[in-house]
């Protein structure tokens, strides 16, 4: 039996997905606010393809993110 090999796709999902808990964002904010495409996760979720450069905006909001200082403070008390 050949190991199941994770694509490139399924690894920016796992990395959104837990940004998405991390944050507790819902996925159309994310793709809002990341892509300008309020299905973006959804998409990906279903399996859709992306491009690299797709793939590396993505990744740069999620380095670049910010929470809002509410929502910081709501975690820090959570802690």
């Amino acid at each position: 039996m050949v190991p199941h090999m994770t694509t490139e796709r399924e690894k920016l999902l796992a990395e959104v997905e837990a940004f998405l808990e991390r944050h507790d964002m819902p996925p159309s904010n994310f793709g809002r606010q990341a892509m300008s495409d309020a299905t973006f996760v959804f998409d990906l979720r279903k399996g859709q393809d992306i491009k690299l450069s797709t793939a590396d905006r993505c990744r740069r909001f999620m380095a670049e993110y910010k929470a809002p200082k509410a929502r910081r403070a709501e975690k820090n008390v959570a802690a």
